[in-house]
């Protein structure tokens, strides 16, 4: 029966249950509080499922194997209770005594994320052959125990980072300093060379305040000399301006008097001024060129007119056309289309009559 066994094993199997190791029957005896109890210990501990509590010859307990099954569902089951673990419990499963009467044997190390609890929130750490509460105060303790040491690596390393900061800063200062003393002796180099330049820049603007000072003489003199030019081209330009206004208005006025004394001598002597001539020429003989074109739209229009409505319709059109278009006065308008079409021969509608007939 005990043929493949591990050393371990056969140390825990020769004693009874304690703070390193507990015996269950078969894989329903493990619970979660099992894989936490252990995880929340100091040093962690071992399962060994398949093996039962018995009595030596002597009396003493110790550890019976009784076997269990194996295989992957089992396997599963045991992961799925450490996952139900509040962290996650980290566990390793070994088969042992296989080709006989093969169990369990299930390592738990102690956490490294304590405090460890069930999904139910209960807080458990091993003790003597059982699984005792942590009480508050123990659970404090173990949360600055883990915590504590987190923070204190943090520490160090954070020491050691800035140490090396610190070292690396000193180095940068020596060399600035080194930087700032070549510095401040080209400083003084360059200020030597500076009172030298800028002694010869003193001199050159020297100079050149003088020149400018003499050229500003000569433009103000030759300024002074054409404002007074200037003074006098438009005292000129002025005289000259107002002459030609003068002789513009006294043309204007000879151009008027000469019209009133052209249109006296012709309404004296009974002729026509040649503008009024040609102003009836034009109408009458607009009046002669369009009937043509008038005539039919004007028959249409009507609708069967007679001769002389057709004629009172043309000369309507005419006299409304040339106000439209012409600057002539009205009652001019009318009179003179009506002398043209007084002198017009409308013979071609006689046959408007003739069709009424």
């Amino acid at each position: 029966m005990a043929n493949n066994l591990s050393e371990r094993v056969k140390t825990f199997l020769k004693k009874e249950e304690g703070y390193d190791v507990e015996f269950k029957r078969n894989l329903k005896g493990l619970s979660v509080d099992d894989l936490v109890a252990f995880a929340n210990s100091p040093t962690g501990g071992t399962i060994l499922v398949g093996v039962d509590e018995s009595t030596d010859k002597d009396g003493k307990q110790v550890g019976e194997i009784v076997g269990c099954n194996i295989g992957d569902n089992e396997k599963l089951t045991i992961l799925n209770k450490a996952n139900d673990c509040h962290p996650s419990v980290d566990v390793e499963i070994h088969v042992e005594n296989e080709g006989d009467t093969p169990f369990y044997r299930i390592e738990i190390p102690s956490g490294d994320h304590k405090p460890y609890s069930t999904f139910k929130g209960t807080y458990l750490i091993r003790g003597d052959g059982r699984n005792l509460p942590l009480n508050r105060g123990r659970l404090l303790n173990i949360f600055l125990e883990e915590q504590g040491e987190t923070f204190i690596n943090r520490f160090k390393k954070a020491t050691e980072d800035l140490e090396g900061n610190i070292a690396e800063l000193g180095s940068h200062i020596e060399a600035t300093n080194e930087k700032i003393d070549m510095f401040e002796h080209n400083i003084v180099d360059l200020q030597d060379d500076l009172s030298v330049d800028i002694q010869e820049i003193i001199g050159n603007v020297h100079d050149l305040t003088n020149r400018t000072a003499y050229e500003l003489d000569n433009i103000f003199e030759s300024i002074k000399n054409t404002e007074n030019l200037a003074d006098e081209t438009l005292n000129t330009s002025l005289d000259t301006f107002e002459n030609v206004e003068k002789k513009i208005s006294e043309m204007e006025n000879d151009i008027q008097e000469t019209k009133l004394v052209t249109n006296a001598i012709l309404q004296h002597l009974g002729i026509e001024h040649p503008n009024i001539t040609r102003s009836k020429e034009y109408i009458d003989s607009l009046v002669r060129t369009l009937y043509k074109n008038y005539k039919e739209l004007i028959i249409k229009k009507l609708d069967s007119p007679t001769k002389q409505q057709v004629i009172e319709e043309y000369q309507n059109e005419m006299i409304k056309m040339l106000k439209y278009a012409t600057k002539y006065k009205e009652e001019f308008i009318y009179e003179n289309v009506k002398s043209a079409i007084e002198k017009m021969d409308f013979s071609d509608l006689d046959k408007l009559e003739s069709k009424k007939e």
